[in-house]
């Protein structure tokens, strides 16, 4: 073997982990050191494990919402669609890393020459045969790094690509939760409907018989048989609604239509939570949010694309081999006196190329300064979103704790309001407007349970709750030498 040309080369793959253009740094946001919508010491929030958030569902303790969720996990196809992204990163990934390495292949060539000097018979009568076998092998020495950067943005493509996963988790568990809170709160509305209608039915016998009796009016029981038809009239909207909401949590868990209908046929209260376990930094809660740390990944991959477009300005070495058997005569191939063996080396430097390299690079340049773009949008999107949920959650938790006692004391008005017209000191008209309103509140409160619910959930897919999924490892790139 030729040491001689090889020995420089050598001196090359040893040195070839360096690599020209930009070390990626990883961006250090300016953050507030904590929500503005928590700033008020009355709200009490207290903070909140990174654990704790991997699962957040389950501090509503609806044994039927857990139940859900899992088959989310495991049913969606969104979810299963993502996943699918990670396998085609990982084997883009193989086939980066493999580029690293000697590419050998086996080689078998016959071949027959006729004339091959136009007025020279080289053979005889018979022409010429040539026959070869054997293994061939061809090896880019990476000198200045071109095939490791482009490694290294397909690693970090292929953690981009989990964290995608793990943010199609995020929304995913977000949306079951609200859907699993909106049809719970539907039934709640239709229970009322119904207790309402109920009530308003009896009134109205009530009315139609104190009229028959000539006490009450006609007036009176007009206005009755209209208000208990209005109600009444809501119902099948109602039931509309909850069968859509139904269909919905069944799409979310990837079953068929009807899958859900006799588990949840039973009417159960909106998900709930006493806890105040709901507070991160902003700093903790960019870490915790996978499209967060998806954009830093997709920034990396940007800035390791930009060092391979660079290296592209750089020679490209490489070294053949070829060890194998050749001879004119196919009985003779096999034996010892027909083994070759060949070695070459060969270096090209772009010289012209019409500005394709520097096209390459500017491109790069371009991408890496969006990608760096996209991460300053999604962390202030990230700030802004918490801050809009939490604020959201503390005010709506109030207003329902005000909604609540307002419904008690309506009830007690309601009530009076029918003694006071069997005694006749109050018109038939003052116990329809007790109704009207306390039916009006009921609905106000049920409504409020679940808007409290919807925002406590939307804070914690802020705080990237369920953005803790385990994702099988990327296994780290290897390198020839060592």
């Amino acid at each position: 073997m030729n040491y001689g040309i090889l020995g420089p080369i050598v001196v090359l793959a040893c040195l070839s982990a360096c690599a020209v253009g930009p070390d990626y740094r990883e961006p250090a946001p300016i953050l507030p050191d904590r929500w503005q919508a928590a700033r008020d010491s009355a709200q009490a929030l207290k903070p909140i494990s990174e654990q704790a958030l991997k699962t957040w569902w389950s501090t509503f303790r609806d044994p039927e919402l857990n139940r859900i969720m899992e088959q989310a996990r495991q049913g969606n196809l969104d979810l299963r669609i993502a996943f699918t992204r990670i396998e085609q990163a990982r084997a883009e990934r193989l086939a980066n890393r493999a580029a690293l390495f000697p590419q050998v292949g086996a080689l078998g060539v016959a071949s027959h020459f006729d004339n091959l000097i136009p007025g020279q018979d080289l053979a005889g009568s018979g022409g010429l045969n040539y026959f070869l076998t054997g293994f061939d092998a061809i090896w880019e020495i990476d000198a200045f790094g071109r095939l490791r950067r482009k490694l290294e943005a397909a690693s970090a493509q292929t953690e981009s690509a989990g964290e995608e996963y793990r943010q199609a988790w995020v929304l995913l568990s977000a949306e079951v939760a609200r859907t699993y809170t909106d049809y719970r709160n539907l039934q709640n509305q239709l229970r009322i409907t119904q207790a309402n209608l109920a009530s308003q039915r009896r009134t109205l016998e009530l009315t139609e018989q104190l009229f028959r009796e000539g006490v009450g009016t006609r007036y009176d029981v007009a206005r009755a048989r209209a208000q208990t038809e209005s109600t009444e009239a809501g119902i099948p909207a109602l039931e509309g609604r909850i069968t859509a909401a139904r269909h919905q949590l069944e799409m979310l868990i990837g079953a068929k239509p009807g899958a859900l209908q006799i588990r949840l046929a039973e009417p159960a209260d909106v998900p709930e939570t006493s806890t105040r376990e709901l507070l991160t930094t902003p700093a903790a809660s960019l870490r915790y949010r996978p499209d967060i740390r998806g954009g830093e990944r997709r920034l990396a991959a940007a800035t390791a694309t930009q060092g391979a477009a660079f290296a592209e300005l750089f020679p490209k070495i490489s070294i053949a081999a070829f060890a194998g058997l050749q001879n004119s005569d196919l009985e003779n191939l096999f034996r010892s006196s027909s083994f070759s063996w060949a070695s070459g080396s060969a270096i090209m430097q772009p010289i012209f190329n019409f500005g394709r390299i520097r096209a390459g690079i500017d491109l790069a340049d371009a991408r890496q300064k969006e990608a760096y773009l996209n991460y300053e949008k999604a962390v202030l999107d990230a700030l802004r979103e918490t801050e809009s949920a939490m604020a959201q959650f503390l005010k709506e938790e109030q207003r329902r704790r005000t909604l609540a006692a307002s419904v008690a004391d309506l009830r007690e008005s309601h009530r009076l309001a029918e003694l006071r017209y069997r005694e006749g000191i109050a018109t038939f008209l003052d116990v329809l407007d007790a109704e009207r309103v306390l039916y009006r509140e009921e609905l106000e409160l049920a409504e409020s349970r679940a808007r409290t619910a919807t925002f406590l959930i939307a804070l914690y897919k802020a705080l990237g709750g369920a953005g803790q999924l385990e994702v099988p490892p990327v296994e780290e790139p290897i390198r020839p030498w060592g």
